[in-house]
């Protein structure tokens, strides 16, 4: 199934919006995106490997096709976000996967990315997400690849937090949603579309000095806290946080799925391809582990944008 070419915008995205927006302090806290989806192995001998730990925090609400909260089922299960889907994909099979949120305080643009691809019998479950994103980036894998759509919507009405998408490719122009969102999601293929949070409130502020570890949660005084180690590093107003909600189904025309990928089949279509390529490398003994064989596979198959 090949990628779509517009996203579909949603409107009204969810019949009690205000239910789904008070779900975000019932299930608080939230943890960094570091820790949740690291972006990959990083080479610690190259200054970007310091970069800051942005104030942005995800959580996982439904996951499996199964609710892991309460009130996860309203999103799950949101005809909308299905009739969007099986229209955007031209498919009547459409699988909801996943719900998963973020909080975001004040912070600059973030990177211009891809979502965490999956491959029949290899997902996050069995392969560490950098060497999964070596695998999308590549695009050696494609025939194993699982298509998703991705309905994506807001509540925010501070400043910036754009959704900016670039549905035509990265050379192409660029889309955006902006604040004030009201009650709207766009549905599209995120794994494969190019997208980004654009600068969040002043993205220019100097940010809270956090780790991996810290949490943010609401301090039931109408604000959020960023805390560590027993610490407040950080309060916002509840305006001042950009919430979003993220819901992935996979998609399947009527073809045959493919076999699953193993790991000594994955690893053969990557040494193929090196040979092809004259690189000399080494074969690892634990290549989900090995940090200079994903580093190297990074150097060679994910380019920067």
């Amino acid at each position: 199934m090949t990628s779509i070419s517009k996203p579909i915008r949603i409107e009204p995205a969810f019949d009690n919006p205000e239910q789904i927006r008070l779900m975000f302090e019932r299930h608080a806290p939230y943890r960094t995106l570091a820790t949740y989806a690291p972006e990959g192995i990083e080479d610690e001998t190259h200054d970007e490997a310091k970069r800051p730990i942005l104030p942005w925090f995800r959580g996982d609400w439904a996951l499996g096709g199964e609710p892991l909260v309460e009130g996860a089922e309203v999103i799950l299960h949101n005809r909308r976000f299905l009739e969007a889907a099986r229209s955007a994909f031209g498919t009547s099979f459409v699988h909801p996967e996943f719900v998963a949120v973020n909080i975001n305080g004040p912070m600059p643009a973030c990177t211009t990315h891809i979502d965490n691809p999956s491959f029949y019998g290899a997902t996050r479950v069995e392969y560490p997400l950098p060497f999964l994103r070596v695998m999308g980036s590549s695009g050696l894998f494609d025939a194993w690849r699982v298509v998703r759509a991705s309905t994506i919507s807001w509540f925010y009405e501070g400043e910036g937090g754009n959704f900016d998408y670039w549905p035509e490719g990265i050379d192409g122009p660029m889309l955006s949603e902006q604040a004030p969102f009201g009650n709207v999601a766009l549905c599209g293929d995120n794994d494969r579309m190019y997208h980004r949070i654009g600068p969040t409130g002043n993205g220019n502020k100097e940010m809270p000095r956090i780790s991996a570890s810290a949490k943010i949660q609401p301090d039931g005084d109408g604000n959020w806290i960023i805390f560590e180690n027993g610490e407040v590093r950080a309060t916002y107003a509840s305006r001042a946080i950009r919430f979003s909600v993220l819901w992935k189904a996979e998609v399947r025309n009527g073809e045959p799925r493919p076999d699953d990928l193993t790991l000594d089949r994955t690893m053969e279509i990557f040494i193929a391809d090196l040979r092809r390529r004259s690189i000399d490398f080494h074969i690892p003994s634990d290549p989900l582990s090995d940090t200079a064989w994903i580093l190297m596979l990074q150097r060679i198959y994910v380019k920067p944008h």
